[in-house]
């Protein structure tokens, strides 16, 4: 495991140089903080996070969450539990095993390759003087702007929602709670 941690610092450093793209003159923009949680995995940290159990259970329920214990490094875009319960019945039919799919394909469009803090987004939006698009596991586009001190993230489908509170940084990722879905697929209209 110590072997890939050179390796996968590297990646997130060129993916986040990718994203920084145009301005050396730009000023960094604020960010919300981040919680370090020494050498625990992302699982863990989930598992952990008082405000994040629904995710926690639909990464496990839909076989996400062994992901996260392996040596790859993710971004989370963790809807927190408010965010699952303002869906109402459509968010209780996603856990349901015979909506597993739509689970995972919802799950994986909030998922990005490499370690990505709220203050490595600040700053290539900064950078690149406006807002910063990247592609999640599900090989669809989210995009991240900011207004003063908030980071708002953009589905393909154009729903929103804002990093809520502080990021919590693994060994082997970062979790970046929200306080909305960013889906890209159509909500489960029941069981």
């Amino acid at each position: 495991m110590r072997d890939l941690k050179p390796f996968t610092a590297a990646t997130a450093l060129a993916l986040l140089a990718s994203l920084a793209a145009c301005s050396d003159d730009a000023k960094t923009a604020p960010a919300a903080q981040t919680t370090e949680t020494a050498q625990r995995t992302l699982a863990a940290a989930i598992g952990d996070a008082p405000n994040l159990t629904t995710v926690a259970g639909a990464l496990s329920e839909s076989g996400l969450g062994d992901v996260f214990d392996g040596p790859g490094s993710y971004t989370l875009l963790a809807p927190d539990d408010r965010a699952f319960a303002a869906l109402g019945e459509p968010g209780k039919a996603l856990t349901d095993p015979a909506h597993r799919a739509e689970l995972v394909a919802i799950l994986r469009g909030h998922m990005i390759p490499g370690h990505l803090t709220t203050e490595a987004i600040a700053q290539a939006i900064a950078q690149k003087q406006g807002p910063v698009t990247m592609r999640t596991l599900a090989d669809s586009a989210v995009t991240f702007s900011q207004a003063g001190d908030t980071i708002t993230v953009a589905g393909a489908n154009g729903e929103r929602a804002t990093i809520d509170g502080a990021g919590i940084i693994a060994s082997n990722g970062v979790v970046l709670p929200m306080d909305g879905l960013v889906k890209s697929a159509e909500p489960v209209t029941g069981t």
